[in-house]
């Protein structure tokens, strides 16, 4: 049977759009246009609600009384607006119990992302609950652990890029066969800025894998308070800068909370001027390959997460003219051992970025991939390798 999902609109196109994407998917989709409605509909137990946040305009009562209803009946809630895509931080507070937003609901990838993670973090959920019951045999219990970690990590990688003239991006991923905790993230901050993020967790399993999944909803745009803060005044928001964002993530995540350290490179994209600012926890530098050939290694930040702030992060700043690429990368790549048990190493990557830096960004991270596995012949990997590949191409050179 089809898990339900409850749709709770304002605007009747935008819900016809919204139903047929859903249907295409192979959900059921029950759809109100009241939040008395909408409560009642509740009793049914949806997998997941859909919102419509122009609802709260004429009933701020009812609008909290729904949210309410939401969290005793242990129902996810996912916001968006009719209006199209909102950009001020007024509307992420009118909702403080959803479980993040939907920035346009005119993108179906999007939605259809969004929908496909929550339900994936709901089901990891519930996994857990069973294993902390005891409900499971102890094997039984590890591998539906590590099969849901797996899947989580999987489903928290981008669904789709955003759609700026400006810059172009492209990314592999290879996991290991044991779960590990690589992530990159490419978001929208507003109009002007474009945040992008890869971070790697200690260890692996489960519990990297709950440690990854925490941080990236403390980087998500809706349901963190990290990267895009309240303000009172116009715009209603500001973009903390990386060197702040990671030490706010150094006070939120101590390793005394999870055992757990990890790194992370953290870049803002400037989309008018092809500014880049950028601080990294540990992390692998990430490469700038000039348009010439020339590579520079963004190298300012800090610790890794966990280590207690020792040192406060620097941040760095760099200005990129049309061809110039950004390569972020886990050591995952560098440190893959072939079967002489020789490192792949930084000198032999650098080298390949050079060498293809006239081809188009894609195929870019193709040969380096390709590469890897040819000078691996066959050696399993044992870290997860992930690369993220960032082009400017100047205004409107890229489409």
């Amino acid at each position: 049977m089809p898990e339900t999902i409850l749709l709770i609109y304002t605007d009747d196109q935008l819900r016809q759009e919204l139903q047929t994407w859903l249907a295409g998917a192979g959900f059921a989709v029950q759809a109100v246009n009241t939040l008395q409605g909408a409560i009642a509909e509740l009793l049914h137990s949806p997998a997941l609600t859909l919102l419509d946040l122009e609802l709260s305009r004429g009933d701020q009562a009812g609008f909290s009384q729904f949210g309410e209803h939401c969290q005793l009946s242990d129902v996810p809630c996912l916001c968006y607006s009719a209006n199209g895509p909102f950009q001020t931080a007024e509307s992420v507070d009118l909702a403080p119990w959803s479980e993040r937003y939907i920035f346009d609901p005119r993108n179906r990838a999007e939605v259809l992302q969004q929908v496909a993670t929550e339900l994936k973090l709901k089901e990891l959920v519930r996994q857990q609950v069973l294993i902390a019951g005891h409900l499971q045999e102890k094997q039984l219990a590890l591998e539906e652990g590590l099969r849901s970690a797996e899947m989580i990590q999987n489903s928290l990688l981008p669904g789709f890029l955003p759609a700026c003239q400006q810059y172009r991006f492209a990314w592999r991923f290879l996991p290991c066969d044991k779960v590990g905790g690589d992530l990159l993230n490419l978001v929208q901050l507003d109009e002007r800025t474009i945040m992008v993020y890869l971070l790697d967790v200690s260890g692996h399993g489960v519990s990297s894998a709950m440690v990854t999944v925490s941080v990236y909803q403390s980087l998500s745009l809706h349901t963190g308070r990290i990267i895009k803060q309240l303000s009172d005044t116009p715009p209603y928001y500001r973009i903390p800068g990386p060197a702040e964002v990671l030490a706010e993530l150094e006070k939120e995540y101590p390793y005394e909370r999870f055992e757990k350290f990890f790194t992370i490179s953290y870049l803002l994209l400037d989309v008018e001027t092809g500014a880049v600012r950028f601080s990294n926890g540990g992390h692998p530098p990430p490469v700038l390959i000039r348009g010439d050939g020339r590579l520079e290694l963004l190298s300012e930040g800090g610790a890794l997460i966990g280590m207690g702030g020792v040192v406060p992060f620097e941040e760095g700043k760099v200005t990129l003219a049309a061809g110039d690429r950004i390569y972020l990368y886990s050591d995952g790549i560098t440190e893959y051992a072939g079967p002489a048990n020789a490192m792949f190493g930084e000198p032999r990557f650098f080298q390949l970025l050079r060498e293809n830096s006239a081809v188009d960004l894609d195929n870019s991270c193709s040969q380096v991939i390709s590469k890897l596995q040819t000078f691996g012949q066959g050696v399993r990997v044992v870290d997860d390798i992930t690369l993220l590949g960032v082009e400017y191409c100047g205004q409107g050179a890229c489409y």
